[in-house]
């Protein structure tokens, strides 16, 4: 702040409300899903450019459980109330069951991660569960003559909306 055209020393007020992101990332944070499971996230940052990044993973997936991502220009903490919005909406919502055949779409839309499965396996990811194409191409066959969209999102963007 400018006082009589000379910056003033940041006072002790002004400190005790400094945030400091690297005294509480990373955390971890709990979410209960639709089905009324805990899942266990660790949640980290970064800054990236002009901005911050907030990452949640599943713990204990190893990589191909839930992820969420969030950006904010300003801060790390506004980036982490839209992550925990994000993922409240998405573990709220459950797009495939699995019986004896096989999985099945509950409804209309199915939301996911792409990842790698090494050995030249794609994954996707839904609810938490990864898939591989031949689960997809089992979905997907049972739906012949259907009409399809697909909508590719940058990871801070979200689809659970």
């Amino acid at each position: 702040m400018e006082n009589n055209g000379k910056k003033r020393p940041p006072s002790d007020v002004d400190m005790e409300n400094e945030e400091n992101p690297e005294d509480d990332f990373p955390m971890r944070d709990v979410v209960e899903d639709a089905f009324g499971n805990k899942r266990s996230f660790l949640i980290s940052y970064r800054t990236v450019g002009p901005g911050h990044t907030v990452t949640a993973e599943e713990e204990g997936k190893d990589g191909y459980g839930y992820q969420f991502e969030s950006f904010s220009e300003t801060s790390p903490y506004n980036a982490l109330f839209d992550l925990r919005s994000k993922m409240a909406r998405s573990l709220a919502t459950c797009h495939i069951t699995k019986d004896d055949h096989g999985y099945t779409l509950l409804h209309d839309t199915l939301r996911g991660r792409i990842t790698w499965g090494g050995m030249e396996r794609i994954i996707l990811v839904v609810d938490g569960i990864p898939l591989t194409m031949e689960d997809l191409y089992e979905i997907l066959s049972t739906h012949e003559g259907w009409l399809f969209r697909l909508e590719i999102v940058d990871p801070s963007g979200d689809v659970s909306k």
